[in-house]
């Protein structure tokens, strides 16, 4: 007969075991979700069309091209041009306007309606800065 320890030691050995193979799954899952994602992507993309960056949000991903700049919202994708795009303004914490990126909590992103960009991901500094570029390098050329 199994002494009281002897019983606690496998279920605790179980609840590890168990715990093991969730957090598997979950890995698993998020690698699958990533994956489909990225054969999405490069179904969307047109041709000589390269991706600069991608900046994840709460709702969907931001994703930079050299042509466009691609929101995706739960499957759903929706794409502007470069030259779409009127005008990118910057919010600091305080919510006045800024220029440098590393001061920025959003990036509002005016087209022919508004989308707000937040700054909860590593990418926002790079994805910004790049998009402030673009943008910059798009207005000299019209100029």
């Amino acid at each position: 007969m199994m002494r009281n320890w002897q019983i606690w030691l496998l279920t605790a050995l179980a609840v590890l075991i168990l715990i093991a193979l969730v957090r598997n799954q979950i890995r698993k899952s998020k690698e699958r979700k990533e994956r489909d994602f990225l054969r999405k992507l490069e179904t969307l993309l047109r041709e000589k069309e390269t991706v600069k960056s991608i900046c994840t949000q709460k709702d969907g991903r931001w994703i930079l091209t050299n042509s466009r700049l691609i929101l995706e919202k739960k499957g759903q994708f929706q794409a502007f041009g470069l030259k779409e795009i009127k005008s990118l303004k910057g919010k600091n914490a305080a919510g006045n306007r800024t220029t440098a990126v590393r001061n920025m909590v959003s990036l509002t992103v005016k087209t022919e309606s508004e989308y707000v960009l937040q700054n909860n991901c590593s990418e926002f500094v790079y994805f910004a800065s790049q998009l402030q570029n673009v943008i910059k390098k798009k207005a000299e050329k019209r100029s």
